[in-house]
């Protein structure tokens, strides 16, 4: 139950074990006004420092080198401090003490009759770099899930980047809504964590489940969720984990397209189970006409697989003759993005916009990792294809480059 607006990489697993951080450190809710000045301090260091983000956040005091906003004032603030040092922190903010921001892209108001008074919210998740990797984040979410629970909260959202998906995942979120473009954090997807459904947080393992156990719980947030947002209610799997439900229609188009331009490259060589299989690594998420699901610059190592709907990539190329040259190109279902930056771990040149409503299957670095070590010939052939298609838009991108310039 992190807030995940704009979370760096700080965050990106649950370890098990611990770091060079020497025995357990306390978590504490800030009750002044310096335990939160440390906390903007940190905040500074993460989001304008580290990830360059002093043009979005035009609330930030880069003379004082703090990072504060007006949801501040109502936030419950969670810190770990070693060595005097702050080295982890977030906030949670209750909708029963006024508004929550972005509530129309979170459709807030359906989850009455929870709302308002047991729907919060958190974010302004930071991790000092010395600690990442470290048991701290299992320790500070622990400690604001039990917060919540004392709270009596039934819903709890996040806004998340593509890239944390398998993070939220964990400790029991659940994407049920299109994503959006947060003016502050790129593109994000609304996920919310039903704190009371212990059944849940056990069946995905969650680190929330035992301190769940110790509070009242029921279905009843769960059933209202699926009742209103059926696109959240989870893909049923079989015994080896392969998704056996509907999105199988979506599943068998990419190794039978209807039409040839939805020829699926990266799928060559697969068996309809073995596409399964690489959905289960995944999430499928919807999104909305006019979505710049990535955009020049981002950070992360995805690839979107685009399971209907269709996408136009805008960027600009080199050329040595006339500087930058505009492209752009209309990818319909079956086609990819995102590879060239996954692959290469360069900078990502082009953005891209959903054109019509579209959905997607995302794919991070750490599920192509488990790809590998479950399934290393499937795997195999994988890598492959995602080769060949950066190979022929590198090539193609090239071809159009000198053709602009005359050479």
């Amino acid at each position: 139950m992190v807030g995940c607006s704009g979370s760096p990489s700080s965050a990106e697993e649950l370890p098990s074990h611990t770091s060079a951080v020497s025995g357990p450190l306390k978590v504490r809710m800030a009750a002044t006004e310096a335990e939160k000045e440390e906390i903007y301090r940190l905040r500074y260091q993460v989001y304008i420092e580290e990830m360059d983000g002093e043009r979005r956040h035009v609330e930030a005091d880069v003379v004082a080198r703090r990072l504060r906003d007006e949801w501040d004032d109502r936030a419950h603030h969670f810190y770990i401090r070693e060595d005097d040092v702050m080295v982890a922190c977030a906030r949670v903010v209750l909708r029963r003490d006024g508004p929550l921001e972005c509530e129309e892209e979170f459709d807030l108001n359906a989850f009455s009759p929870a709302f308002p008074h047991r729907v919060c919210m958190t974010s302004r998740l930071c991790v000092h770099p010395c600690i990442r990797g470290s048991h701290l984040l299992k320790q500070l979410t622990c400690a604001m899930y039990e917060f919540l629970c004392d709270q009596e909260m039934q819903f709890n959202f996040i806004d998340c980047h593509s890239r944390l998906l398998p993070l939220y995942s964990r400790l029991g979120f659940r994407t049920y809504r299109p994503g959006f473009n947060h003016s502050k954090y790129m593109y994000v997807i609304p996920m919310v964590l039903i704190v009371n459904d212990v059944e849940h947080l056990e069946q995905v393992k969650s680190p929330f489940a035992p301190i769940g156990r110790r509070f009242s719980h029921s279905a009843a947030g769960r059933n209202l969720l699926f009742s209103k947002f059926p696109e959240s209610i989870p893909v049923r799997r079989n015994s080896h984990r392969t998704i056996v439900d509907s999105r199988d229609v979506q599943l068998e188009r990419l190794l039978n397209p209807v039409e040839p331009a939805e020829r699926c490259e990266i799928v060559e060589g697969l068996t309809l189970d073995d596409v399964r299989l690489l959905a289960s690594l995944g999430h499928i998420i919807p999104c909305k006409a006019g979505s710049a699901v990535l955009r020049e610059g981002d950070p992360g190592r995805e690839i979107f697989l685009i399971l209907d709907g269709g996408f136009e990539i805008r960027g600009e190329i080199r050329s040595s003759a006339q500087g930058r040259i505009s492209i752009s190109k209309i990818l319909p279902a079956g086609n990819v993005f995102g590879e060239i930056r996954f692959l290469t771990e360069g900078i990502r040149y082009a953005s891209v916009v959903a054109i019509e409503d579209s959905t997607v299957l995302i794919l991070n670095a750490k599920a192509m990792d488990r790809l590998v070590s479950t399934a290393p010939k499937m795997a195999a052939k994988v890598f492959r294809n995602i080769a060949r298609i950066v190979a022929t838009r590198l090539y193609h991108s090239v071809g159009a480059a000198e053709s602009e310039s005359g050479d």
